[in-house]
């Protein structure tokens, strides 16, 4: 935006560029910010701290049935790009600085009070607890899922589940122990005897540096808060089971740890993103994957559809919510996918069958493992068709006809319900995108310069609806280098 001659000020509650996770990505989903004009590939090989070959999914089978046993799945196109999260963020402030914006870093939000005219944001500087105002067109809440904004606005609504996450940036793991050519995207060596299904993942960094995550998907419940103590007492416990190593002899770079909520969305109006000049994006729309949660994935696929909704909008004045709520990285194929989180997650209280979800898992994973590369390369980056997950999910069914029983008895009939409205709006998405996808978004851009100069407003209605069938079913339109500046 600051690149398009908007003022543009960022506050930031910590130091600047700090990061409490790592970041990977492949190379095609980077290749959009290339495409914006934002990086260029050099800049973009520059940041990368480590590109592994190959990928492993694999989940523990010893107790399945043999028909419930699975080959790895290799994804050698899926996150295997680890970015070096401290320099991307300081080229990104650099960017921006470059391009006339402002960052008041260390600057916690208080409130911002919203009038006809403006939004001012009222902010405290943390180190010298003093106040500072400022005064826009236009507040942009990315202050992620604990976002009080956004609290607010969906009138402090749950969460539907959460990722209790705790993990390590380690050196030391010896070369025999692990390739670091390599990554485990996802990985299981134990079963829930325990009440819960524990999955790591482990990512190549820069150097000799390993990134290392254990999480497990849970049902938020007052009487199983699921803790981060406990988490991390078994990561240190069963690290040297799962890699083999000497913890002793491990040197410990950074601790990662969090609690990373997900919300499932029946339709897209689900979740309240807007009001009069504030609009959310990113983790604080929760309209990430309810699969892999975070919403870093989401916003880079999505970013060329948010910024030119957003400048459209703001280059006609179409600040009030009902214009601004249009402005949204809802995805119908992904929505869909929470059915599959919910299966992995033990209800409180329950006892099941220890091998359960390992069995569940198996049965998914091994029929990726059976598909050509390209299947759970696009499944995994959120960009699968109706045909694809029907497909697959007929061919999960009748590799495990158990399939949906166990689901339905681990997410329960009100949830399983909420579901099937989920996949009824994605089928129906599905076939106005396939009725309007070859001609639709083509006609919309050539009326462009007539409608847009007198009627800005049904403009914007039009671009959100092009959008919503092509980027909102995971295909994301060719960005037109010619449009991209006005």
């Amino acid at each position: 935006m600051a690149q398009r001659g908007y003022r543009v000020l960022l506050i930031e509650r910590l130091t600047f560029g700090r990061m409490n996770r790592e970041w990977n990505i492949s190379r095609d989903e980077f290749q959009s910010l290339i495409d914006l004009g934002l990086f260029t590939p050099t800049e973009f090989e520059g940041i990368i701290g480590r590109e592994y070959v190959d990928g492993f999914n694999k989940f523990f089978d010893s107790n399945n049935p043999p028909h419930l046993k699975a080959a790895i799945l290799h994804t050698p196109t899926v996150l295997n790009i680890a970015i070096d999260s401290a320099k991307f963020l300081q080229l990104c402030g650099k960017k921006l600085t470059s391009a006339g914006g402002e960052i008041w870093d260390e600057t916690e939000f208080i409130q911002a009070t919203i009038t006809p005219e403006d939004v001012v944001v009222e902010v405290q500087h943390l180190p010298t607890k003093s106040h500072r105002q400022a005064s826009g067109r236009l507040l942009v809440d990315a202050m992620g899922t604990a976002s009080p904004i956004a609290w607010q606005l969906n009138g402090g609504r749950a969460f539907n589940s959460v990722c209790p996450t705790v993990g390590a940036v380690i050196e030391g793991l010896e070369p025999q122990v692990w390739d670091s050519d390599y990554g485990d995207v996802l990985n299981s060596h134990g079963d829930i005897s325990r009440g819960r299904q524990l999955i790591w993942e482990l990512f190549p960094g820069a150097g000799e540096e390993l990134t290392i995550y254990l999480f497990h998907y849970h049902q938020i419940h007052p009487e199983n808060p699921g803790s981060l103590l406990e988490m991390y007492e078994d990561f240190f416990t069963i690290l040297p089971e799962y890699r083999r190593c000497d913890i002793e002899k491990l040197v410990w770079k950074k601790p990662t740890f969090g609690y990373i909520p997900g919300h499932f969305t029946v339709g897209s109006r689900d979740r309240i993103v807007a009001f009069d000049r504030l609009v959310a994006i990113g983790d604080a729309a929760s309209l990430q994957s309810p699969l892999v949660f975070t919403g870093f994935g989401s916003l880079v696929r999505n970013l060329y559809r948010l910024t030119d909704l957003l400048d459209t909008a703001l280059r006609h004045n179409l600040l009030s919510v009902k214009d601004l709520n249009q402005i949204r990285a809802y995805q119908s194929n992904i929505a869909v996918t929470w059915l599959f989180s919910q299966g992995m997650m033990v209800p409180t209280g329950r006892h099941l069958p220890p091998q359960r979800i390992n069995a569940m898992l198996n049965t998914f994973f091994g029929l990726l493992a059976d598909e050509p590369p390209e299947v759970p390369d696009t499944f995994i980056k959120d960009r699968f068709s109706w045909l694809t997950f029907n497909r697959l999910a007929l061919k999960a069914a009748r590799r495990n006809p158990a399939l949906i029983p166990w689901i339905l008895e681990m997410a329960g009939a009100k949830d399983f319900l909420l579901w099937v409205g989920s996949y009824l709006s994605f089928t129906s998405n599905a076939f106005v995108s396939g009725l309007l996808k070859g001609w639709f978004p083509s006609l919309v851009r050539r009326l462009q310069p007539w409608l847009e100069k007198r009627y800005p407003r049904l403009w914007l209605q039009l671009l959100a609806q092009s959008y919503a069938i092509t980027a909102g079913m995971g295909r994301p339109e060719k960005i037109n280098r010619e449009l991209k500046f006005h």
